[in-house]
């Protein structure tokens, strides 16, 4: 079965499975707990790089500093993603109107034969 010849919803299922697995391979292979502990030690040495020493409240401000910057990568990389998504959804929508349009003008198109 070719993918333009499948119903709308079922095109638009296919391709957020598609991006959901292909969002799963990119994940990596570390769980939630352990990139958490390699994030956190990232974080320390890039503190103690800073000459901040562990206990200390330049240490605490760099770490919270270190947190703050990451979350807002998140809120970013989420915002994007938001973003791509919407742009996809419209571009399907622009697409189906399309070819609803050239179906009505031209009902024997190929396109139009479901």
């Amino acid at each position: 079965m070719a993918y333009h010849s499948l119903t709308p919803v079922l095109r638009s299922v296919t391709s957020l499975g598609l991006a959901a697995l292909l969002g799963l391979g990119l994940a990596g292979c570390l769980s939630g707990a352990e990139q958490g502990q390699v994030n956190l030690q990232n974080d320390a040495n890039t503190c103690a790089n800073f000459g901040a020493r562990y206990g200390s409240p330049a240490y605490s401000d760099c770490m919270l500093a270190q947190q703050r910057r990451r979350d807002l990568k998140q809120i970013e990389d989420l915002e994007k993603t938001r973003l791509t998504s919407q742009i996809a959804r419209d571009a399907q929508i622009m697409t189906d109107r399309a070819r609803k349009q050239r179906c009505d003008r031209d009902p024997n198109r190929r396109e139009c034969k479901r």
